[in-house]
């Protein structure tokens, strides 16, 4: 077995290669985008190429400098360079080199390419549009991601061509995996599909993980790249993120640990708190229902002693009351040897 896993597959470079120098021509996906970029350089366009990072513009690019490249026509410049400001004139004096420098001589018609040009601001626009207005750029393509449109002069806005560069789908992931590997069976279109979905239908994602997923295949021996491999692959990819995780960023989650902690405990002491609260109002509630009872227990007392009072003092000798019922006088009746009638 050899060292290096592409070589065991029969490929002598590595086949998901993402350097600029691999497979320029392949712009699987992109060929309509490429025909509009070209159209408009052809009619001396300002064309804006706008996509997500990774979803081909570089490729498109490289096709380009292919198409029209080869006569010192094309000037590639990539605006993420620490120069900041954008210096149109030492690009147009390069075209000759030292004597193009030392005589500032620029080149007529040339084709400009701006890479990562949403770093551009409006007065390097301005000098753009200078340029292009005098005869030495026909044609200027900007690509980026977030390009800042209301910057661009509005002397240049009637040459202006917009292009959106969209996510390719699943058939055309499987299309550009196959351009690069033919039918290896170690890739199967099940399995370039979900690592398409997994990488989040970013082709460069795409080919990094497919390098992953390849290699670790090779090297566990594996014949075929399964579930278990894109388990690994992606869990592994987790991992690596959170160990990227600064200090600081540790230290606030312990922070917040602790501060949840700290919540938890003050639950746990206020609950029982909660309890005793609880268990004394339902003490004072079952004294309430006492007292209560006492009271009613003692009104009731009360009434059957009023009615025992009445009964009584109904019960107390009244001549009268009882001279008709008994058919007797009151001297007879209380004179009687007797006390039912108290």
């Amino acid at each position: 077995m050899s060292t290096v896993w592409f070589r065991d597959l029969g490929f002598y470079n590595n086949p998901f290669s993402i350097k600029p120098a691999a497979f320029h021509d392949n712009v699987i996906g992109y060929e309509k985008v490429v025909d509009e970029v070209s159209y408009g350089i052809l009619n001396n366009k300002l064309v804006v190429l706008e996509g997500e990072y990774g979803n081909g513009k570089s490729t498109i690019l490289r096709r380009l400098l292919h198409d029209f490249g080869g006569k010192k026509q094309v000037i590639y410049y990539s605006c993420n360079r620490v120069d900041a400001r954008l210096n149109v004139k030492k690009l147009l004096n390069g075209r000759y080199g030292f004597l193009g420098k030392l005589f500032d001589m620029k080149p007529k018609d040339m084709i400009l390419l701006l890479d990562e040009a949403q770093d551009l601001g409006s007065k390097d626009y301005q000098k753009l549009y200078s340029y292009y207005q005098e005869g030495f750029f026909k044609s200027i393509v900007l690509v980026g991601k977030g390009i800042q449109k209301e910057d661009i002069s509005k002397e240049f806005k009637p040459h202006l061509k917009e292009i959106d560069l969209e996510s390719v789908d699943e058939e055309t992931a499987v299309k550009i995996i196959k351009k690069r590997v033919g039918d290896l069976n170690l890739l199967t279109d099940s399995v370039i599909k979900k690592i398409f979905n997994k990488s989040g239908n970013n082709v460069r994602l795409l080919l990094k993980n497919c390098e992953e997923a390849c290699k670790y295949s090779v090297q566990t021996g594996r014949k075929k790249v399964n579930e278990d491999v894109l388990a690994h692959i992606f869990k592994e990819k987790i991992e690596l993120v959170e160990e990227k995780i600064s200090p600081k960023k540790v230290e606030k989650k312990v922070k917040k640990a602790e501060v949840k902690e700290t919540i938890k405990e003050t639950v746990k002491v206020k609950e029982p708190m909660k309890v005793k609260i609880k268990e004394k109002e339902e003490e004072k509630i079952e004294v309430k229902k006492v007292v209560k009872k006492k009271v009613v227990k003692k009104a009731v007392k009360k009434k059957e002693e009023e009615k025992i009072s009445n009964k009584k003092s109904n019960n107390v000798y009244d001549p009268e009351r009882y001279k008709d019922m008994m058919h007797a006088s009151a001297e007879e009746l209380l004179n009687a040897p007797t006390d039912d009638l108290f």
